[in-house]
């Protein structure tokens, strides 16, 4: 089991690592003492708040890991290749209005993350989770891409990224 670093505020530590003893134990490294966790359930899992916690962003970058382990031991990490080509270039054709006055995304932390995309997508690695959860910096006064189409696009993309894993 990980031994995550504490905060002042964290995940509550308890919850955690239940959860992690289960996704041990479903992945066969630890004797199994609660119902078998799914890749769906990991990411769907909300934990509480505690002083002295486990540190959030280490956390969810191992849950994101043990997510990919799930898939893959369930199958769910092969899209068809044609699939993967059309997602690329929706993702590498995508443009978005900008805007100075209201506030935008920073447009090259929004271009950075969709070249991440299609290198993701491209390995076979890509998570609806992942765009799901993407975060930009606000801009204001200066150029950035219109907050409702990046979120409206990104919507789009987890969906079809859903999709495609389900369908394979």
């Amino acid at each position: 089991m990980p031994d995550f670093p504490r905060a002042l505020r964290g995940y509550s530590p308890a919850q955690v690592d239940a959860l992690i003893g289960r996704i041990e134990g479903t992945l066969g490294r630890r004797p199994l003492y609660a119902p078998p966790v799914t890749a769906d359930e990991v990411n769907a899992a909300k934990f509480g708040r505690a002083v002295r916690g486990y540190r959030m962003k280490t956390v969810d970058e191992a849950l994101e890991e043990y997510i990919r382990t799930l898939e893959d031991k369930a199958g769910g990490n092969r899209m068809a290749s044609g699939e993967v080509d059309r997602l690329v270039g929706l993702v590498r054709n995508v443009q978005f209005r900008t805007t100075r006055v209201a506030p935008g995304y920073d447009e090259q932390e929004v271009d950075d993350f969709l070249n991440a995309t299609i290198t993701a997508l491209r390995e076979g690695t890509a998570r609806a989770s992942v765009v799901k959860k993407s975060v930009f910096a606000a801009t204001r006064m200066r150029p950035g891409y219109r907050q409702a189409e990046v979120d409206a696009f990104l919507d789009r993309l987890a969906s079809e990224i859903e999709r495609l894993r389900s369908d394979s």
